[in-house]
């Protein structure tokens, strides 16, 4: 579920940095060892299920083990990030949204990898909290990032990046404060799915509750922001961020043959140490 997201982040860093994305064949590979890794790991849900222990260890070493390629991607983002004349647009602030918040999520199950922590920490609210730092912050996040990308290319407008920068505030603000008390209380041993709880848990559920409803606001910016585009958002010129990939060669939106005439390649599209970037068009 995530590699979508993770192919998303490496079209928009690059842009936002002006720099080539470092180490293309690593970010290559290690998507193919994600996806296929990704079908052996399964057994870290289970080790509290009666299980065997050489099974228990073996999915253990595998959980751990699927951190490497991961771990590849977000060196790469970073150093093509390093020295890069970086701008902070709408769709690289989720960019940068997704490294830190997925960063938490990984660097978190960790923890639900290792055969004894996961026996305190299984079923508790620290799942809650790992879950959503790794499918809200990593996938959403990249969607989000993607949606704000392409959206000039994909409707022939312009999002206000006043309303975008508030969306994104208002949804990075509350959804910490939503998501990360939980990894305390689930330390402490708050169970999830439970309706009700034990009194010592009440303040730290009621910040969790206040968080998502500034959550919920920074989705209302953004989505009123996305209706008010789609109507009356500026024209948007064919290349407004100044990229080199080849769907940014033609109008926004592209015409029904997406070229007027057959495009000329001559160089890979992420580099922008080599050659200007495209003009708007």
């Amino acid at each position: 579920m995530i590699l979508p997201a993770m192919g998303v982040i490496s079209e928009v860093i690059p842009v936002f940095s002006r720099k080539p994305i470092f180490g293309y064949r690593a970010i290559a590979y290690s998507s193919l060892a994600i996806a296929f890794l990704g079908f052996l790991v399964w057994g870290h849900h289970m080790f509290v299920s009666g299980m065997s222990k050489t099974a228990s260890i073996i999915f253990s070493f595998l959980t751990f083990f699927v951190a490497v390629p991961t771990a590849v991607k977000v060196f790469n983002w970073i150093a093509t990030m390093y020295k890069g004349s970086i701008t902070f647009e709408s769709p690289m602030l989720y960019a940068l949204t997704f490294i830190f918040l997925f960063i938490i999520g990984g660097l978190t199950g960790m923890f639900l990898g290792a055969l004894a922590t996961d026996v305190h920490l299984h079923d508790t609210y620290f799942i809650v909290a790992h879950f959503h730092y790794t499918m809200m912050g990593g996938t959403v996040m990249g969607l989000l990032a993607g949606l704000h990308y392409w959206w000039p290319k994909m409707t022939g407008r312009m999002l206000s990046e006043k309303l975008a920068r508030w969306g994104w505030l208002l949804t990075f603000i509350g959804f910490n404060l939503t998501f990360l008390v939980q990894f305390y209380l689930g330390f402490k041993g708050m169970p999830r799915r439970w309706a009700e709880y034990p009194p010592q848990y009440q303040f730290l559920n009621i910040v969790s509750t206040v968080g998502s409803w500034i959550l919920a606001g920074g989705i209302l910016v953004m989505f009123s922001n996305f209706i008010r585009g789609l109507f009356r958002g500026d024209p948007a010129p064919a290349n407004p961020w100044k990229g080199l990939t080849l769907e940014w060669q033609t109008a926004s939106p592209p015409p029904p043959e997406n070229f007027e005439a057959i495009p000329v390649v001559t160089d890979w599209p992420y580099g922008y140490v080599k050659r200007k970037p495209a003009g708007d068009g």
